[in-house]
């Protein structure tokens, strides 16, 4: 070393830098390369979920709607029935659509709050009646909410919050055949908790944060896309809130989302 010329070491020194450009340079093209495998996964798995949830409801609607269309051999209460059915696929088909159209705002950061002043009680006390027919039969749809209930207000959007509170029931309905299944909420901490629990199954160890990935469902032949719950931690995110599950509940499940006060 001590006989090389000044010229010579700038010469090592420059080979050396370029040898760590190429190597940072290679480890960059392998990231890119992995994460284009990793959302090409994701697409196939996105269009293979899509496929067979869309076909479900719409094979429904068209089979009930060639059924009405001679109704001279079902009785007045099949037809009736047959109605409900197309009226409920109907109701599943907009409601994927919705999330469909609800993760690409999200994941495209398009997805906008509109902030307002939300009387909280009549925002659980609407949204519990409006899933009201998707629980089991015997099982109770309850309220616990503050004493001071009627006077309370959150500022948040109502849209989005009603949108985490529906599903986080829709998922109690769904999983819950007897008991109770109740919506709470209260101040806590300088901010607001609200919580769903349920009697159901409940949600094994392993699964209390895979609950929240794409396409994730603790029960395949559950109806739904297993897009809800992550599209309810991606709002939560939005109103730097958390969403999760309440490990310590043994009952059943209780999914908890916690929104801070905003101004």
């Amino acid at each position: 070393v001590t006989g090389l010329t000044q010229d010579s070491l700038y010469n090592i020194l420059g080979v050396c830098q370029s040898i760590q450009r190429y190597k940072t340079a290679e480890q960059e093209m392998r990231e890119a390369r992995d994460k284009a495998l990793q959302a090409d996964k994701l697409k196939s798995a996105f269009l293979a979920n899509m496929s067979h949830e869309i076909r479900t409801p719409l094979n429904a609607i068209v089979g009930f709607s060639d059924l009405l269309s001679d109704t001279s051999n079902f009785t007045e209460e099949e037809v009736t029935q047959f109605i409900a059915t197309i009226n409920k696929n109907c109701g599943l088909l907009l409601a994927l659509i919705n999330d469909i159209l609800d993760l690409s705002k999200l994941e495209s950061n398009t997805y906008t709050l509109n902030l307002s002043d939300v009387p909280i009680s009549q925002l659980c006390h609407s949204t519990l009646a409006s899933v009201e027919h998707r629980a089991q039969p015997g099982v109770r749809l309850l309220l616990d909410e503050p004493p001071n209930a009627s006077s309370l207000v959150l500022r948040t959007d109502a849209a989005r919050l009603r949108q985490i509170l529906t599903n986080f029931l829709t998922n109690a309905c769904k999983y819950t055949e007897k008991g109770n299944i109740i919506l709470a909420y209260c101040r806590k901490a300088g901010k607001w908790e609200f919580s769903v629990s349920d009697t159901g199954c409940g949600i094994p160890a392993d699964k209390v944060e895979t609950v929240f990935e794409r396409f994730e469902k603790l029960d395949n032949f559950k109806q739904g896309t297993g897009l809800g719950l992550n599209i309810c931690r991606r709002i939560a995110n939005l109103v730097r809130g958390q969403v999760y599950v309440d490990t310590s509940y043994t009952n059943g499940a209780r999914f908890i989302f916690v929104h801070p006060v905003l101004s």
